[in-house]
């Protein structure tokens, strides 16, 4: 869906909200999916950083959004970020799923668990591809693509529902041969949390024993890893040319 097209159904769905009808005066510039992705990341307490990080933007970018919201009376920032109208704020959540389900790529997938106010962390095959900054990828392309993540077994069931609004599909415990992104949860008692950049991930040293386990696919990945982060494993591995 065009930039154009997504800024059209959220200024419906804003006129459609009587208490903030100064908005049109400001112009189509002023709602766009960047604004929509602050509304949907931010939770009170949030500070700019915090939103900035979720979203995967500078923080230039996002004070400057975060300001113009505080203008109309959306925010206001005091110890944090908090939303002054819940309603207008929890409608707009419902748009703005509309808007990205539309025309979600795969960036904006990785982001989504930021915007659900659960916890989480990418796992597997997801925490190698995190660790190495994107730098592994196997198993997978854009028509199949199946993302790994782990989360509370209390909440599998409100993370289905959170996937569904973005109109992706998700399944528990098991990777299905489904076209498309797909998330697939694997539900915890525990879990210990790394935060790198915008994703929230197992840690290293949890993925390097992963990996390990499966050194016939990962021999590369941990090669990758032991010369990013230092982590003495001596592992060697590089491509030959076949003639």
């Amino acid at each position: 869906m065009s930039d154009s097209l997504g800024q059209s159904v959220i200024v419906i769905a804003i006129k459609y909200l009587t208490c903030y009808r100064e908005i049109d005066s400001m112009g189509l510039d002023f709602v766009n999916r960047h604004v929509a992705k602050i509304l949907l990341a931010v939770e009170d307490g949030d500070s700019i950083n915090k939103v900035s990080e979720k979203i995967d933007s500078s923080y230039s970018y996002t004070y400057e959004w975060v300001n113009r919201l505080e203008e109309i009376g959306v925010f206001e920032r005091d110890d944090g970020i908090q939303a002054l109208d819940d309603e207008f704020v929890d409608s707009f959540k419902d748009v703005a799923q509309t808007v990205l389900k539309r025309d979600l790529d795969l960036d904006d997938a990785y982001l989504l668990p930021n915007y659900a106010g659960m916890e989480y962390r990418y796992s597997k095959t997801d925490a190698v591809f995190i660790w190495t900054k994107g730098g592994y990828q196997i198993g997978r392309d854009q028509n199949v693509y199946p993302v790994f993540i782990d989360v509370y077994e209390k909440d599998v069931e409100e993370w289905r529902e959170f996937f569904q609004g973005f109109g992706i599909k998700t399944s528990v415990g098991e990777r299905p041969e489904a076209e498309g992104i797909h998330f697939v949860l694997y539900p915890q008692e525990e879990m210990e949390v790394d935060r790198v950049e915008s994703a929230s991930v197992a840690p290293l040293t949890e993925t390097v024993e992963w990996a390990e386990k499966y050194r016939a696919n990962f021999q590369p990945a941990l090669e990758m890893l032991d010369e990013m982060y230092d982590l003495g494993l001596g592992v060697e591995y590089r491509e030959r040319n076949v003639m």
